[in-house]
């Protein structure tokens, strides 16, 4: 980690016991039972599926991080603590003083500790108003905050909010409404706790009680209660009368979702060009030196669109530079998996991998030694998904580059929800 700035943030799995701040808006913000994220409405295409993607950071991606107050001693904490996620996700948080930040970080925005989701935290924040603090759609307040932190904060306590919130900054949603998970709510005693924290039904039922597949983000198809990500809740609160744990490290499968987001493993090159497209990428291949990748953005169009087929469907459009690559044949490649990692069969051999795997892909020839690409567009029909039954469906997508049969750069793997809706 940079440290420009001796200062470090972390968070809680509390808050949700302790405080949730009344005046947090709908979304994607994460308050700590709500973990605060404010944001537009997802598009939904047409007829075929409703999707939503994760808002993830290009791997090996440097996220600035500034404190907006906070003494010395609570910043050094967060900074400890955010080190975490550097050790298992490709990421670099780069603490700095003063000019623009990804991530900007308040102790004092209100009482609860919060973040915006993913690369939503670089251009949305909290500024404070004479009434509180008000949501605006740019980076000139906070991103972040720990309401809760002081010089007597224990340090069990310093670790789990830090990762937690952390989590959110990068990505990760809550895990307590994983569509898998095996939580059975006791639902009026739910409202009723969350009611003198001052919630509305709506409030609760959208943080607490909403499962993933109900238009909110998802993080992992298999539910893992031991996940930083998932709040503890009292016996009463349980069908049963059970607990959940207070959870205060990373669980294994944070680490392994943490890792498939953001890979180490990272450019290279060989020779050969393809014939078909080669079979999905094995998890750790050794690096070779060469041509050297990198991105500067990943998005999706979940509303795209063919014009020459009419077919709806997903446009992925990526920007990258490549570095001595002149007149060289490489073949981008996204390939679809269930969120278990599962690969998605193909059966009629129009999007496929050579090993019968959903996949589409282009290739592309750099004409300058140093050549950069802008809005470069892969287009695949949702009908080429092929999912037979309707309704929910939890899954996620690699992006990566190939020069003939060697893998030369990869993105990791992005999460998204698919709804093929029933007629």
């Amino acid at each position: 980690m940079k440290l420009i700035l001796q200062q470090l943030f972390l968070l809680s799995l509390v808050c949700l016991f302790i405080y949730a701040p009344a005046s947090a808006q709908d979304g994607d913000i994460y308050s700590c039972v709500s973990d605060m994220i404010e944001e537009e409405k997802p598009k939904k295409p047409n007829t075929r599926a409703v999707v939503r993607s994760s808002k993830k950071w290009i791997p090996g991606q440097e996220i600035r991080v500034r404190f907006l107050d906070g003494s010395e001693y609570l910043r050094e904490k967060v900074m400890e603590n955010a080190e975490i996620w550097e050790e298992h996700a490709n990421l670099d948080f780069v603490f700095v003083e003063s000019g623009p930040a990804e991530i900007r970080i308040s102790f004092t925005m209100d009482n609860g500790s919060w973040s915006f989701f993913g690369t939503d935290s670089a251009k949305q924040s909290y500024v404070k108003t004479g009434n509180g603090k008000t949501f605006v759609r740019d980076a000139s307040g906070a991103s972040m905050n720990f309401g809760w932190f002081n010089e007597k904060t224990p340090d069990q306590e310093f670790r789990r909010t830090t990762l937690h919130e952390f989590g959110h900054a990068i990505g990760l949603a809550h895990e307590h409404q994983n569509a898998n998970r095996t939580v059975e709510w006791n639902e009026e005693a739910v409202y009723a706790f969350f009611a003198k924290q001052g919630w509305p039904r709506e409030r609760t039922f959208t943080q607490v009680l909403k499962r993933y597949g109900d238009d909110t983000e998802v993080s992992n198809g298999v539910y893992d209660p031991l996940s930083i990500m998932h709040y503890y809740y009292p016996p009463q609160l349980i069908k049963g009368g059970g607990q959940t744990r207070q959870n205060t490290t990373l669980s294994i499968l944070d680490i392994r979702n943490v890792g498939e987001m953001y890979p180490f493993d990272e450019t290279t090159t060989v020779v050969k060009p393809p014939t078909t497209i080669p079979n999905a990428p094995k998890p750790a291949p050794k690096p070779v030196t060469g041509t050297a990748f990198a991105f500067t953005d990943v998005s999706v169009d979940f509303d795209g669109y063919d014009e020459k087929t009419e077919q709806e469907g997903m446009t992925f459009s990526s920007d990258f530079n490549v570095k001595s690559g002149l007149n060289q044949e490489f073949t981008m490649a996204i390939y679809f998996y269930h969120a278990d990692g599962t690969a998605l069969e193909d059966s009629n051999q129009k999007f496929r991998s050579a090993n019968g795997k959903v996949a589409a892909f282009r290739k592309f020839v750099p004409a300058y030694d140093n050549a950069v690409f802008k809005q470069f567009e892969i287009f695949i029909p949702y009908d080429e998904l092929e999912f037979e039954e309707c309704g929910e469906h939890n899954l996620k997508y690699s992006v990566t580059i190939w020069k003939g049969q060697t893998r030369v750069s990869s993105i990791g793997y992005t999460f998204f929800e698919l709804d093929v809706p029933c007629e």
